[in-house]
């Protein structure tokens, strides 16, 4: 893969990566939720954490509550969650939190909350290959599948089992998600393409099937087939649907908590601020009283003078 391909993914992804939200500092409608339970429910997930992870690394994955702070946040989608951070100065909207269903982390400020009614997905442009495995399939069933009719089906069909290489990938929009290729391919070899004639022949196959069925696909579909045909038919293809996008919701309002096992409060020494009426009264009294004490010493004091003369 050249540099100059390498340059331009990064531009992309700069460009389509969403930034960290905007958020502001703001008293969220509602009650946090009660400080010993809050305590009570983050002990019980750590101690499930700490069972897969070695004791060295407590400290950064499954660190103790003592160094804790707890927020409230809210979303773009209305809903309101309670979050922790290590300190009470790493606030919510900065932070990169879990993306549950790829095992990594969603762009900085922003947060899953999945809701049934959420947008449909979108296809995206990959941008980088990371992490690879590998999936065996079993042979496909004789019986078409998809909905294909029996002589396609049988032009595409496996009849035996096949590994294909699996990889995450990170996405313009800033997801993760997974795609497969050939054993063999490498992100430096580039997606493979079809000729120049069989682009020609795809793109008028293609096109002839949407004019006579156009229900055939949807319009998205429809849509990104039509890029990919335009660049060559790419294999592995250059975008993948997004499913995290409809549910990543931006962090936009912030309300900070307590510290999860809550500080001592430490008694402010006196720093010359303006007293109370109370305290200065109660200070003149005692003033007063040790006036009246020393007139009564020095009274006696002349008194036993002047008996001495």
């Amino acid at each position: 893969m050249s540099e100059a391909l390498n340059d331009a993914r990064r531009t992309l992804k700069a460009e389509a990566t969403p930034a960290a939200s905007v958020a502001i500092a703001r008293r969220i409608p509602g009650k946090a939720k009660a400080q010993t339970e809050a305590l009570r429910d983050y002990e019980a997930f750590n101690a499930k954490r700490r069972e897969r992870i070695p004791v060295a690394l407590w400290p950064f994955w499954a660190p103790g509550p003592d160094t804790l702070y707890r927020w409230r946040v809210r979303l773009t989608c209305g809903c309101v969650h309670e979050v922790l951070t290590h300190g009470n100065d790493a606030f919510p909207a900065e932070g990169r939190w879990p993306d549950p269903v790829h095992r990594s982390y969603l762009p900085p400020g922003q947060m899953w909350c999945r809701h049934d009614e959420s947008a449909n997905e979108q296809y995206q442009g990959v941008v980088e290959w990371g992490a690879r495995g590998e999936r065996t399939f079993p042979a496909d069933p004789m019986e078409p599948l998809y909905d294909l009719d029996v002589e396609t089906w049988m032009k595409i069909r496996h009849d035996e089992p096949r590994t294909s290489a699996l990889w995450t990938v990170t996405l313009a929009c800033g997801h993760a998600t997974e795609m497969f290729s050939d054993l063999d391919w490498q992100p430096l070899d580039g997606p493979k393409r079809v000729s120049a004639e069989q682009q020609r022949e795809m793109i008028a196959e293609f096109e002839q099937l949407w004019a006579t069925d156009p229900g055939s696909d949807s319009d998205r579909e429809r849509e990104h087939m039509r890029r990919q045909l335009a660049e060559g038919w790419p294999r592995p293809a250059t975008e993948q649907l997004c499913y995290t996008c409809p549910q990543a919701r931006a962090i936009v309002v912030y309300q900070g908590v307590d510290w999860l096992v809550p500080r001592k409060k430490v008694e402010k020494a006196d720093t010359g601020s303006r007293p109370s009426r109370k305290q200065i009264e109660q200070r003149l009294a005692k003033a007063q009283a040790e006036q009246k004490r020393l007139e009564e010493q020095l009274a006696e004091l002349v008194q036993q003078d002047r008996s001495a003369e």
